[in-house]
């Protein structure tokens, strides 16, 4: 980061940076539509949460095809309600796993965001390096015409040959060719820009003639917080609330109930409580004595967490490989700015001295294209690194906090 700041201080010839990016990338937000499906994903994943509440209430009622004969009378039919009571704590457990796995959720929306705000800085930068190279073509294909109306000057009076004009229009067709297929290019990445927010693909764009280098300056940050690890390491806490519920499900389960059956009494007789109903309260318990499916599903979840570690562990090592790269890559992208800024100077300076020489004698046409063409190569890769630099930043920022 030292080095960065200190050569970037030989970039300040650029002209502050356009704030539109950040409106496009709202926009992006606002209308991409896996943002909107992982959004509706988290609030069922929370709406779980409400479902939670007691097993259904169970109502029985029968017939007697037999009357079986009591003291009292003959039993007609039979009416029954039960309940199936939760453990202490089973509930607010249930309601826990799903709040877990909505959390897991969440960073899906998160991700999705991240995702993005890269995809969407990364067209706005090659959409800016495509536009930077058209104007640089176009301002050297003036240049070039300069030249050319030199040389035919010159032509006249056997101070420059029909080749030289030959050897300028031949380069000069050449940049009206690679403007022209970069005008196309343009039309494409705008298009596919307008795409990427999800709007009309024939709205125009506000974008700078020239990026604040300044703002490839980063501050430093980890990558322990990246919504990756995060999932991770929630997902931890599901498997948590899941052994959790296997522990509750794994105890008796207790029923309670009440049965009532209407009696009808003797019309010849009347002994004592003749055609008294039966009010009969009831407990259920159902034991698992030979249901070993609890045993197994401890060993699914323990293999689950074990591959959780693995899963976090190789996610930090492809973070930590991929920032490294990224910063080494925005490192080399600056000093071939730099590089590529300091030659066009000189070069430029060489093209001085030849036109000041032309005043007292004969241009080399040769000569000063051959230089015209060096500067137009070094305008183009300065361009070129300007764009990698920018779109190496925005992974930066992609793969840390």
């Amino acid at each position: 980061m030292k080095k960065i700041i200190t050569i970037i201080t030989v970039l300040l010839g650029f002209s502050s940076f356009s704030q539109s990016l950040k409106d496009y990338i709202e926009i992006a937000k606002t209308n991409n539509s896996k943002i909107k499906i992982n959004t509706s994903n988290f609030n069922l994943a929370n709406e779980k949460v409400n479902q939670v509440s007691y097993k259904n209430t169970n109502i029985s009622a029968g017939v007697f095809a037999l009357t079986p004969e009591t003291r009292v009378g003959s039993q007609l039919f039979k009416v029954g309600i039960s309940q199936q009571l939760p453990w202490l704590g089973e509930l607010s457990a249930q309601k826990d796993n799903y709040k877990a796995k909505a959390e897991v959720a969440q960073f899906n929306i998160a991700l999705s965001e991240k995702d993005l705000v890269f995809k969407v800085k990364q067209a706005y930068y090659k959409i800016y390096e495509e536009l930077a190279k058209t104007e640089v073509l176009k301002e050297n294909k003036l240049i070039l015409k300069t030249y050319e109306r030199m040389a035919l000057a010159a032509l006249s009076n056997n101070r420059a040959t029909m080749s030289d004009v030959l050897r300028i229009r031949v380069q000069k067709n050449e940049l009206h060719s690679k403007t022209f297929q970069n005008i196309n290019s343009i039309e494409v990445l705008t298009k596919n820009f307008n795409r990427l927010l999800e709007r009309d693909v024939n709205l125009s764009l506000n974008i700078p003639d020239s990026l604040n280098v300044l703002d490839i300056l980063l501050t430093d940050k980890g990558f322990e917080n990246h919504p990756l690890l995060q999932k991770i390491t929630a997902k931890e806490h599901v498997y948590q609330t899941e052994n959790k519920l296997i522990s509750i499900d794994k105890k008796p389960k207790l029923d309670v109930g009440l049965d009532y059956i209407f009696v009808d009494g003797y019309s010849d007789i009347n002994p004592n409580q003749n055609g008294k109903d039966v009010l009969m309260p009831k407990i259920e318990l159902s034991i698992p004595i030979f249901n070993k499916k609890h045993k197994s599903q401890y060993k699914q979840v323990k293999i689950k967490q074990e591959m959780l570690q693995e899963e976090l562990q190789a996610q930090r090592t492809n973070l930590d490989m991929a920032l490294n790269q990224a910063k080494l890559d925005l490192d080399n992208a600056i000093l071939i700015v730099v590089a590529a800024q300091k030659n066009k100077t000189e070069i430029q300076r060489a093209i001085n001295v030849d036109l000041k020489a032309y005043e007292t004698g004969i241009l080399d046409y040769d000569k000063i294209l051959r230089l015209q063409l060096q500067k137009i190569r070094f305008q183009l890769m300065e361009i070129t690194a300007i764009e990698k630099a920018f779109i190496t930043k925005a992974k930066i920022e992609y793969l840390t906090n």
